[in-house]
C-alpha cells in the first residue's frame, strides 16, 4: 500500500525589505579664503567597501561508500542507507535515488534507463529507499522515501524547510547532503547518468505522472510473458536468467551476484510468486502495465498480487509487486 504525505506549514516570518535614499544636494561655493589658500574643511573619508561575503565550499568527509547515512520514520521504515543513482531528468533537475542495501550502483551508471533496473533491485532486495530531486541550487521541493513492501510517503516543500540539502556536479559525479529535521539524512557521490529512455521518478509516480512519454502500451501478452518468466526464474532461484529477463548484460549481472545477502534476497522475492498463479486483471499505459495473479505463498498463505512492469527500451522490467492478503 503507498501512503501520500503531505507536510503543510505556514513561513516562520514574513521578510522585510528594507531600502535607503541618498539624497545629492549642491555644494556651496568656494570661499575668499579658500582662493587665497587657506585651509578649508577636510574631506570626508571615502566609506570602506562592504566586505563581499565568500561561499563556504562544500567538504564531504570521506565517504567509503557511495552513500552514507540513516533514516527513520515511524510509517516508512528504520534503515542504513549505503547505495544509489543519480540521474539527469528532462525538467534539468538531477534525481538521488538511495537505498538500504547495495544495488552495485557502479554497474548501474551506464545502463539506458538506471532508475527503473534500481527499482527491480530495490524490490529483489527489499530495500528501503529515499529520493529527493535537485535544482540548480541544491534545493529539492520534495523528500520521498518508503519500503519496496510497505509504506510510502511524500513530502513537498510548501514553506516549512523541514529538510537542508546541497549538491555539486563535478567531473560527472555528483556529491551532496541531505539533513531532515526529523527524519535523519545521507551523505552521497554518485555517478550521474545520462538515461537513453524516458525515465520516471518515485515522486512521479506519487503523483500520478507514470506515463513515459512516446512509449507504447505494452500489450497483454507482452506483460504476461515478461510476467511467467520472471516467475519461473525467481522460483527456481535462477538469478542468472532472472537479471538478464530485467535488461542487465553480463557485466552488470556479475556485479549484482557479487552483493552480499542476494541469494537469501531472491529467495524472499521467489516466495511472492504465487501457486497455480494464473493471471487475470491487466492494465496498460504508455511505457507500463500490470497484472493480476492469485494462488497461495510456500506458507500457503492466499494472496492476489499486482506485478507492475515498466519499458526499457524492448526490455519490461519488474519494477514492483504489490501483496494483497486474502
Amino acid at each position: 500500500m503507498r501512503v501520500a504525505v503531505l507536510r503543510l506549514a505556514l513561513p516562520l516570518a514574513a521578510v522585510c525589505a528594507l531600502s535607503a535614499l541618498a539624497a545629492c544636494e549642491k555644494q556651496p561655493p568656494a570661499s575668499a579664503s579658500d582662493h587665497a589658500g587657506g585651509a578649508g574643511p577636510a574631506p570626508a573619508a571615502a566609506p570602506a567597501p562592504t566586505p563581499v561575503p565568500t561561499r563556504e565550499p562544500h567538504v564531504l568527509d570521506p565517504v567509503p561508500t557511495p552513500v552514507r547515512g540513516h533514516f527513520q520514520e515511524v510509517n516508512t521504515g528504520d534503515f542504513d542507507l549505503v547505495d544509489g543513482i543519480a540521474y539527469g531528468a528532462r525538467d534539468g533537475r538531477t534525481v538521488v535515488y538511495v537505498t538500504s542495501k547495495p544495488i552495485a550502483s557502479p554497474a548501474l551508471a551506464s545502463s539506458p534507463c538506471p532508475m527503473t533496473q534500481a527499482r527491480f533491485l530495490t524490490s529483489l532486495r527489499d530495500a528501503g529507499w529515499n529520493e529527493l530531486a535537485f535544482d540548480a541550487s541544491g534545493a529539492s521541493d520534495y523528500y520521498a522515501q518508503g519500503m519496496p513492501y510497505g509504506g510510502s510517503a511524500r513530502e513537498d516543500e510548501v514553506g516549512g524547510h523541514y529538510w537542508k540539502s546541497w549538491l555539486e556536479t563535478s567531473n560527472g559525479i555528483a556529491m551532496g547532503r541531505v539533513k531532515h529535521g526529523h527524519y535523519g539524512g545521507f551523505d552521497f557521490a554518485l555517478p550521474v547518468s545520462t538515461p537513453k529512455v524516458g525515465e520516471v521518478s518515485e515522486a512521479d509516480i506519487t503523483r500520478g505522472r507514470r506515463e513515459i512519454e512516446g512509449s507504447p502500451g505494452p500489450k497483454e501478452t507482452q506483460v504476461a510473458a515478461a510476467y511467467r518468466g520472471a516467475r519461473t526464474a525467481a522460483m527456481k532461484k535462477d538469478l542468472d536468467t532472472l537479471l538478464r529477463l530485467q535488461g542487465f548484460d553480463a557485466k552488470q549481472v556479475a556485479a549484482i551476484r557479487a552483493l552480499p545477502g542476494i541469494q537469501a534476497d531472491l529467495a524472499s522475492f521467489a516466495d511472492r510468486f504465487l501457486k497455480p498463479g494464473a493471471t487475470g486483471e491487466f492494465q496498460s499505459n504508455p511505457g507500463w502495465a500490470g497484472i493480476s495473479a492469485s494462488g497461495v505463498n510456500s506458507k500457503k498463505q492466499k494472496f492476489i498480487n499486482y506485478y507492475w512492469f515498466t519499458t526499457c527500451g524492448e526490455k519490461l522490467v519488474l519494477t514492483s509487486i504489490s501483496e494483497n492478503p486474502q
